[in-house]
């Protein structure tokens, strides 16, 4: 049995572990909403960015990333949608971090949206075109022309669970009592920082279509 096509299957997990520890929008608000509103609420905006990260993993599986990314306009239209999106959470982080509400009473408020969490980290995702370029990379790198076709799941799985780690990570990470009284002092200036990171990254996305 050839298994040639399963050699770059531990750079492309690499490739994907790498690209999503490092810091991004993802990430970015998946600390904030722990550090300012509290554990489930972290924990359900990253269950909303891996089932995004999976949707591009699957789409990028199927070659269609590949398709969407030749289609000039429509992966500009892609760039300005995640910008005015990115425009916005920068908004919002900054007015969280310009709030004086006691993080104990945002908690409270918080725990009954957490499905305005998941939805939030879901559109964080899928508006990100980095995500596709992320995946397509991984895709390409860990799928050959002769894989078997369950390969593609494999591959998206595994990547799934890596991220699933990642992200549920972030959320523990900053909604941890041990950590609590440091990342309280830490809310206002993290969150100017996450808006700032907003704001580069929806620029960049602008920029990119000229």
């Amino acid at each position: 049995m050839d298994v040639s096509w399963f050699r770059n299957f531990d750079i492309a997990l690499i490739v994907y572990l790498v690209g999503t520890a490092m810091p991004g929008p993802g990430n970015l608000s998946i600390a904030n909403a722990s550090l300012n509103h509290g554990r489930a609420p972290g924990v359900s905006m990253a269950a909303g960015v891996i089932s995004g990260s999976l949707c591009w993993g699957a789409i990028a599986a199927a070659g269609v990333s590949a398709v969407l990314m030749s289609n000039a306009q429509l992966f500009m239209w892609l760039k300005v949608l995640g910008a005015c999106y990115l425009l916005w959470l920068a908004y919002k982080a900054v007015m969280s971090a310009r709030s004086s509400a006691p993080l104990q009473a945002r908690t409270t408020a918080a725990a009954g949206s957490l499905r305005m969490f998941y939805l939030q980290g879901l559109a964080i995702h899928l508006t990100n075109p980095k995500a596709i370029l992320t995946w397509l990379t991984v895709t390409t790198l860990g799928l050959s022309a002769n894989a078997p076709a369950w390969a593609s799941i494999v591959l998206v799985a595994g990547c799934g669970l890596l991220g699933m780690f990642i992200f549920m990570g972030y959320a523990w990470a900053f909604s941890s009592r041990a950590a609590g009284p440091f990342f309280t002092r830490a809310r206002k200036p993290f969150g100017l920082l996450c808006a700032a990171f907003y704001a580069f990254l929806a620029v960049g996305f602008l920029r990119s279509l000229s």
